[in-house]
């Protein structure tokens, strides 16, 4: 075979041709020589059953890696959705399902299709530096809010390229802080509109138009007061973002806005804090004036005061008109609710039993006296009956006895020492000192009843706080 002429192997034959009949036309028809072609046909064929197996095997391997390369491409649809997320599949550029379960998920591959997840969580955002003064002592937003107000920049003027802040309604500026929460409650147009690294942002800004716009309205005296105002400007400034992410239907839901700081410029810290302490001072004392108002009008009439100081006014104008009928119809009104008594006013019932405080007592008081003085005069006048009687029967014996109770009684005084003389004595002189047992006897009684009296009072004392409330003192009646 390697003595051969490659083109032999081809079935050519190459014989020279005669010279006698060599044309310069080509011909039209080669004839071969059957016999030679016979003898070349079966060397052709091991070479093209070769030829032939060859390419049915190369045939075969291509179409098993097509397969298998189409097998990888349907099963590259499948995805996996995690815990807290939802899944949106997307055919031809089409959502095709929504809401999908956390778990694996098979959808279209890319480029026919996609799963786009979509977290549900809540999302913090911190907007602490782009209302704030300038400070190179912090740089992540966290370290900014927990940054002490003194370690940021004190300019008198800002340089609005690195110093940023709040105008408010009375033209004064301010610095702010805020945290927002956000959730994506609309998944099909999260995806349709927002772009995952521009979601912050797009938040973020919707929060900063709310803030100015918010700020604006308000005055640097309410911003900067301690109480519920911080709630209503949060609130306000929600609203305002929330209508700006509706507006771009990026299917965000801002669940919370929260003023974290609010200051006055920094260089103008230590005066608006004077300012602060004085309005402080000032509504403290007002509101501590207010309350011993309260508790004082309650300690004189207990609830029943602001009806009687109502009466008592309108009955001094009366007076004052000399309208007598109507002063003394007014007044036998407020002689009932003194009383405790149920009592019409200007068309109202004043229920019975309001009156309390020291005006309770006084009548209560009152009442006492009455009773005991007409007791009282009572027992007298039974007393002086007898009496007469007995001196119109015997008035000898009558002056002996009342002589006799009269000298008894006042010797049976702690302080009155009966000394015994002899009897006949006319003129006697007598040096000495009071006794030392009855001297400390006296003392004695008199330190008891003063602790007494000491112990009654704090007694009375503990009792009227026992009632006292931080708007007064309640009747203990009541």
């Amino acid at each position: 075979m390697a003595d051969q002429d490659p083109r032999d192997l081809m079935g050519e034959s190459f014989d020279a041709p005669d010279e006698q009949v060599v044309s310069t036309r080509g011909a039209s028809v080669r004839l071969r020589d059957a016999g030679v072609t016979g003898m070349q046909g079966p060397r052709m064929d091991p070479a093209n059953q070769s030829l032939a197996d060859a390419l049915r095997f190369t045939y075969g391997l291509l179409m098993a890696v097509m397969v298998a390369l189409f097998v990888l491409f349907i099963f590259s649809g499948m995805r996996t959705i995690n815990e807290g997320e939802r899944g949106i599949s997307i055919r031809f550029g089409k959502p095709t399902a929504q809401n999908i379960d956390p778990g694996w998920s098979w959808t279209f591959p890319y480029p026919m299709g996609e799963l786009i997840r979509v977290g549900e969580g809540t999302v913090e955002l911190k907007i602490a530096r782009e209302f704030m003064p300038y400070t190179s002592r912090a740089s992540s937003d966290d370290e900014l809010m927990a940054l002490p107000v003194d370690q940021f920049t004190r300019e008198s003027k800002l340089n609005p390229a690195r110093a940023f802040s709040n105008i408010t309604a009375d033209l004064n500026l301010a610095h702010t802080q805020w945290t927002v929460n956000y959730r994506r409650t609309s998944h099909e147009q999260w995806a349709e509109n927002v772009l995952p690294d521009q979601e912050q942002a797009l938040v973020r800004a919707a929060v900063q138009r709310g803030v100015v716009h918010t700020l604006a309205d308000v005055t640097i005296d309410d911003l900067l007061k301690q109480g519920g105002s911080g709630d209503a400007i949060s609130s306000r400034v929600r609203e305002i973002a929330q209508r700006s992410l509706n507006d771009a239907q990026s299917g965000i839901t801002i669940e919370r806005v929260v003023l974290g700081r609010k200051v006055p410029p920094i260089s103008l810290l230590r005066q608006f804090a004077d300012v602060q302490a004085a309005a402080q001072r000032s509504a403290q004392a007002r509101e501590d004036a207010l309350r011993n108002r309260e508790q004082k009008l309650n300690e004189t009439a207990g609830r029943a005061a602001p009806v009687l100081i109502e009466l008592i006014n309108e009955y001094e104008r009366l007076v004052e008109l000399e309208a007598a009928e109507e002063a003394e119809a007014l007044l036998a009104r407020i002689d009932g609710i003194l009383e405790g008594r149920a009592v019409e006013v200007n068309g109202q019932v004043v229920a019975a039993g309001l009156i309390g405080g020291e005006v309770a007592a006084v009548v209560n008081q009152a009442r006492g006296r009455v009773s005991t003085m007409v007791s009282q005069a009572i027992a007298d006048r039974d007393y002086f009956l007898a009496k007469q009687k007995q001196f119109e029967s015997n008035p000898s014996l009558m002056i002996v006895r009342d002589w006799s109770a009269a000298m008894g009684a006042f010797l049976e005084r702690d302080f009155v020492q009966a000394m015994m003389l002899p009897e006949g004595v006319t003129l006697t002189e007598l040096l000495i000192s009071q006794d030392p047992d009855i001297v400390k006897e006296l003392v004695r009684e008199k330190n008891r009843q003063e602790a007494l009296k000491a112990l009654d009072a704090r007694m009375e004392q503990q009792r009227q706080d026992a009632f006292r409330s931080r708007r007064g003192i309640e009747d203990p009646n009541q």
